[in-house]
């Protein structure tokens, strides 16, 4: 899995569970369900790969929860939902 499929599959997951639950993902918890599934894309994808957790999963982490942040950011703008 690349990084950037890794940020499409974190945008997915965030953007299912704003439709599943509207009211209680909004701002903040958005942007901690962001951090939490860019965590479990990136276990899931060393752990499935049989890849150690070495500073490379870390490297990979940091790099998709700043891609998915910015994704995130990028569709509330789009949306209409920008500051």
């Amino acid at each position: 899995m690349t990084q950037i499929a890794a940020i499409a599959l974190v945008m997915g997951i965030v953007q299912f569970f704003k439709k599943l639950l509207p009211n209680f993902i909004q701002g903040t918890a958005a942007r901690v369900l962001v951090i939490l599934a860019s965590i479990g894309v990136t276990l899931y994808k060393f752990l499935n790969e049989g890849l150690p957790l070495t500073f490379a999963a870390i490297s990979f982490a940091v790099t998709v929860i700043i891609g998915a942040l910015s994704a995130y950011s990028l569709v509330q703008v789009a949306g209409g939902n920008g500051r």
